[in-house]
C-alpha cells in the first residue's frame, strides 16, 4: 500500500503540500481494506513522506524527501548492527568528501554558481542568532553541495550521516560556538566548488569535517563508543 501511494505521487507529479485523495476515494482506487490503507499511510507518515491533517478538510498531504527522516530511521539499523559514533564520524568524513568532489566536477558552472551564491560573500551568521536558524542555514550549505552531485542516491543517502551528527550537536551543545570555523570553511569551499577545483574542495572538506568531528568528539567523550541512536 505504501509503495503504491508513493508510485502514484510520482506518477501524478504531486509536490510537497499537495493533498492526496480522500480515504473513500483511495479505498476504491486501490481495492484494499480500510485497515490496510491506514497502515500503509501510517508507515509513510512515520517516514515523513506524508503528513495527516486532522479535522474538517484534513487528510493525507504529500511530505518532503528529507534526509533527516532517513537519518532518524537509519539510527535504528545502525544501533541494531552495533555501529558506534566513532564509526559514524569516520563515515561522515568520507561521505562529505565524495559529495564535494562530485559537486566541484559538475560540468554546469551556472548550477555551481547558483548553489554556492549564498555562501560567497563571507557574511556568515552571527553567534547571537537563533540556534534553529543557525543550524538550518549552515546545514543548507551541505544540502547545496549534495544537490550538485548529480546522483540522487548519493545525494540522499550520504546526507543522512551529517543529519545524525547535526541533530546530536544541536541537542547536546550549542554549535554557534563554531561559527568562525564553519563560516570561514564554507566560504573557502564555495570558492573552490565555483572554480571547479575538485581536489582542493575535497581537501578543504576533509579538514572542515575533521574539525567539526574533533570538536564533537571532545564533547561526546566516552560516548563515542556508544551505539548510535536518535536522541
Amino acid at each position: 500500500m505504501a509503495r503504491d501511494v508513493v508510485h502514484d505521487i510520482i506518477a501524478r507529479g504531486l509536490q510537497p503540500g499537495d493533498g492526496l485523495p480522500s480515504e473513500a476515494a483511495m479505498l476504491e482506487q486501490y481495492g484494499v481494506s480500510r485497515e490496510s490503507l491506514r497502515e500503509g499511510l501510517r508507515l509513510l507518515e512515520v517516514q515523513g513522506l506524508i503528513s495527516i491533517r486532522r479535522g474538517p478538510g484534513g487528510g493525507p498531504v504529500v511530505g518532503t524527501v528529507d534526509p533527516s527522516n532517513l537519518g532518524r530511521i537509519s539510527t535504528l539499523y545502525f544501533h541494531l548492527a552495533g555501529a558506534t559514533y566513532s564509526e559514524l564520524f569516520e563515515a561522515w568524513v568520507l561521505a562529505e568528501c565524495v559529495l564535494v568532489d562530485r559537486a566541484a566536477r559538475n560540468p554546469d558552472r551556472a548550477a555551481r554558481a547558483a548553489a554556492m551564491a549564498p555562501y560567497l560573500d563571507g557574511d556568515g551568521a552571527h553567534e547571537e542568532e537563533e540556534l534553529e536558524k543557525f543550524v538550518r542555514e549552515h546545514g543548507g550549505f551541505h544540502i547545496a553541495i549534495a544537490s550538485l552531485a548529480r546522483n540522487r542516491v548519493l545525494e540522499l543517502a550520504m546526507q543522512t550521516m551529517g543529519r545524525i551528527v547535526a541533530h546530536h550537536v544541536a541537542v547536546t551543545d550549542d554549535p554557534r560556538v563554531m561559527h568562525g570555523l564553519i563560516a570561514d570553511d564554507h566560504l573557502k569551499l564555495a570558492r573552490a566548488i565555483l572554480a571547479g577545483h575538485a581536489n582542493q574542495a575535497r581537501s578543504l572538506m576533509e579538514d572542515h569535517i575533521q574539525g567539526i568531528a574533533k570538536y564533537s568528539r571532545e564533547r561526546f567523550g566516552a560516548r563515542m563508543d556508544d551505539f548510535i541512536e536518535w536522541r
